[in-house]
């Protein structure tokens, strides 16, 4: 019966990821999002941030009551593509929890002739990131 319980516990901790592993998966995400989100992204770069989620992944942005499938966030992503001048990601604080990580960050942009909105630039966001598997399956943007 002890085995039983040794074997149950390394299987509940084998889908734990932990912390500084997801935190670093985040990490990932916000750099094939600033490829994405370039005057040169390709496909390709959109391939790339859509292979950190999970089949089953979804997106979502509360205050505009919106809520999209992984097929439908890559439409989105494709229809942008090009459009950007260059993006960052500059973040001011990370929470890690359990399958979760939520990250306070900026998202200084210029738009593909030079410009820039300062007032957009200043905002502060908040996105919570949920995992499964090490792969994020959820996008929740607090913004």
């Amino acid at each position: 019966m002890k085995y039983c319980y040794v074997i149950f516990a390394s299987l509940l901790l084998s889908s734990v990821a932990s912390a500084s592993d997801l935190t670093a998966r985040v990490n990932q995400y916000f750099e094939a999002q600033k490829a994405v989100e370039h005057r040169n992204s390709t496909k390709s770069d959109v391939t790339s941030l859509l292979a950190l989620l999970t089949e089953d992944a979804t997106f979502e942005h509360p205050r505009f009551n919106a809520v999209q499938s992984k097929d439908e966030y890559e439409k989105g992503l494709l229809y942008y593509l090009g459009s950007y001048g260059e993006c960052d990601i500059q973040v001011k604080n990370v929470i890690e929890g359990l399958n979760a990580i939520i990250v306070e960050y900026l998202h200084p942009c210029i738009d593909k002739n030079g410009n820039s909105d300062p007032e957009n630039n200043k905002q502060e966001l908040v996105t919570l990131f949920e995992f499964e598997n090490n792969k994020i399956t959820l996008i929740r943007h607090y913004f």
